[in-house]
């Protein structure tokens, strides 16, 4: 059942619409509504009639307002404002979401009025049926009771086929802004510095998905509510007032109080609504996280633990839940009340009329079933106005994600030309990173790499060697000083042409689902397979030949040791042509038999091909390859030189941090 208290009518295409609120993490299947033969006013039994809308409505479809779960990661980001000029901006951007589907929409609307209009004839055409056959009339509808039968059997078909095509323009324009919406999300996300999508990734693929769909219904289907409840309770009126102005008046005082507590309670569900989807991004987020790392919850066998954590997430949103139910079980318990005694005075009332001859059975039956539609309606409307106000808060979400500006806009600058070469510079470069303000990693680096060397980064842990190369990819711009290639900084060019001039090469290489030759070509789509082939080879990767379908070989069913995918990453790398190849601990997690051949195909780089090449490493045989060693400690450069001159050098940094690499590699051997 319901908390939405039970209005009922008859007509063509009329349903009662379920609601059920109890779980709002139990999904619940669509279904069609059943009919309902008869409808005899608004009582409060706990089912919400609704002529518009043929699915089932679950809590968590209601609740979710997919713009309503702003992680707190993202809300770092935004600058406050006021809540009234917040959802006012949601509802105008609401608005102008469906200007692209205003053809249709004004074609569902034209249907919507004669479906409506159709529907609004059977109330008086039941009346008139009672009054027709209690008197023996000779007329019916002033014509003989053949003729006026079949205008009214045309009209019902005709009504039932405008409602039928209002549904389906409606769900259709519904689905095309939802699919706009996502395109436009999902490119904006993809337009956007790295460190924004790391900070929660769970929570930008729910506001795609579920805040998404919230939004996309609530300017079309919700909207198709709205107006089929307006146009109802118009129409009803009038024809109430039509029948007998008396009962009218007396039904009427039973609406400015349900309106005014429908106003106050959606204003509560919104916020209530905004705090049950914070915690369930909180608790999406902790599931995502967890899950991701599922072996180190196994290895260390914190299962309880992580599910007490989760449990507590869970309990969260339930007491949030509870406080929604409450809320919803007073306002409807006593709308119900007020529905049911509104009907029980309109009876009584009403019976006395006839009893005086005021009017006709007929016309009481008529303005009783009258009542029904306008109670429906203003409980129409009551939902029309939460589902707009949960539209808000959806909306809040996700057009914050087509809002963001990046902190490194892609488009900004002038195009680097694909034949300029030049150094290297990093002229007094400072830097922290925007999630860890407190501390400084970069403080004041000096770095010249000339075009065609190498050069190996070399430090212990949080020294600085991996931000270097951050900064490089433009992941991140420094807080203070410049790096300039060329002599021109490179935050003057587009940060589209500057990674074009640049091979990655991660610590973790990522593969994605498809063939061996589609990875190697990700992100050059106009490379051959000649090409393909060629930095295959470059990037020591025999053994692609040997797999089952050689570079057609789908990654996920074959079976890739990390130095092999470590190579493939390096192919990746290689096949753009790149003028800058950026190696970020390649070989640390490998074996020393797959380091062997990642080295070797570092080494044919350095030595066959005109790239400048930056690599941050710990081991000496990675090392060892470079022209120049820059050594790091605390973010600052201690000392460079060539690797033969430093290690040989009593006293250097580098000896001592060559030392210690050598005792950590004995002791690994050892084991």
């Amino acid at each position: 059942m319901s908390h939405r208290g039970f209005v009922v009518g008859l007509g063509p295409g009329l349903r009662a619409r379920c609601v059920p609120r109890a779980n709002p993490l139990r999904s619940v299947p669509r279904v069609p509504r059943p009919w309902l033969p008869l409808s005899l006013g608004r009582i409060g039994l706990g089912l919400r009639f609704n002529s518009t809308n043929d699915k089932l409505v679950t809590k968590t479809e209601e609740r979710q307002s997919p713009f309503a779960r702003l992680s707190s990661a993202f809300a770092l980001d935004k600058p406050a404002e006021p809540e009234d000029d917040k959802a006012e901006s949601s509802i105008g951007k609401l608005a102008e979401l469906a200007i692209p589907e205003k053809r249709t929409l004004a074609t569902a609307v034209g249907l919507l009025v004669v479906s409506s209009s159709v529907s609004m004839l059977v109330p008086l055409t039941i009346g008139k049926l009672i009054d027709f056959f209690s008197s023996n009339a000779s007329t019916f509808f002033g014509m003989s009771f053949p003729v006026a039968a079949t205008l009214l059997t045309i009209a019902f078909f005709v009504g039932a086929a405008a409602n039928a095509g209002r549904v389906y323009l409606m769900r259709t324009a519904g689905q095309r802004i939802i699919a706009r919406i996502r395109n436009r999300a999902y490119l904006s996300t993809l337009r956007q510095e790295p460190e924004f999508a790391d900070r929660s990734a769970g929570d930008i693929v729910s506001r795609l998905n579920a805040d998404a769909n919230i939004l996309g219904d609530s300017v079309t289907s919700n909207l198709s509510d709205g107006l089929r409840a307006i146009i109802s309770a118009t129409v009803g009126v009038c024809a109430m007032f039509w029948i007998s102005s008396k009962l009218t008046l007396v039904m009427l005082c039973v609406v400015p109080p349900i309106s005014l507590g429908a106003v106050f309670y959606g204003r509560y569900l919104r916020k209530l609504s905004n705090l049950t989807q914070e915690s369930l991004g909180e608790m999406s987020k902790t599931a995502e996280e967890k899950l991701n790392a599922f072996k180190t919850v196994t290895a260390y066998n914190a299962q309880g633990l992580e599910g007490r954590v989760f449990s507590n997430n869970v309990e969260t949103v339930f007491n949030l839940a509870r406080k929604e139910a409450g809320a919803s079980a007073i306002f409807f318990g006593m709308t119900g009340l007020t529905g049911n005694l509104a009907m029980l005075c309109l009876l009584t009332y009403g019976g006395h009329l006839v009893s005086s001859g005021a009017i006709t059975v007929g016309d009481l039956t008529s303005l009783l079933i009258y009542s029904g539609y306008v109670g429906s309606s203003v409980s129409g409307l009551t939902s029309f106005f939460s589902g707009i106000m949960k539209g808000v808060g959806a909306g809040q979400r996700v057009f914050y994600l087509l809002d963001r500006q990046s902190a490194i806009p892609l488009g900004v600058g002038q195009t680097l030309s694909p034949n300029r070469e030049g150094p290297i510079s990093f002229n007094d470069v400072r830097f922290t990173y925007p999630s860890r303000k407190e501390v400084e990693v970069l403080k004041g680096i000096n770095l010249i790499v000339q075009p065609g060397t190498s050069v190996a980064l070399v430090g212990t842990s949080g020294s600085g060697k991996s931000s270097i190369l951050t900064l490089l990819d433009r992941f991140y711009d420094p807080n203070h000083g410049t790096i300039s290639y060329d002599g021109s900084d490179i935050r003057n060019f587009t940060p589209e042409s500057w990674r074009d001039r640049i091979g990655v090469v991660f610590q973790d290489p990522v593969l994605f689902a498809g063939t061996v030759h589609d990875n190697i070509a990700y992100g050059a789509p106009g490379v051959t397979r000649q090409d393909v082939e060629e930095a295959a080879r470059a990037a020591n990767c025999e053994f692609i030949w040997d797999l089952p379908q050689g570079f057609d070989t789908p990654i996920g069913k074959s079976s890739l040791s990390g130095g092999q995918r470590q190579r493939i990453s390096i192919a990746r790398a290689l096949v753009r042509r790149p003028a800058i190849l950026l190696l970020d601990e390649a070989t640390s997690a490998l074996d020393s038999k797959s380091e062997d051949a990642v080295n070797a195909a570092i080494d044919r780089i350095i030595h066959s091909h005109h790239i400048t090449v930056i690599l941050a490493a710990h081991r000496l045989s990675s090392i060892a390859r470079a022209e120049r060693v820059v050594v790091l400690e605390n973010g600052v450069i201690s000392e460079q030189g060539r690797y033969d001159v430093l290690s040989r050098t009593e006293g250097s940094r580098f000896r001592k941090l060559m030392a210690a690499q050598l005792l950590l590699e004995q002791e690994a051997n050892k084991h």
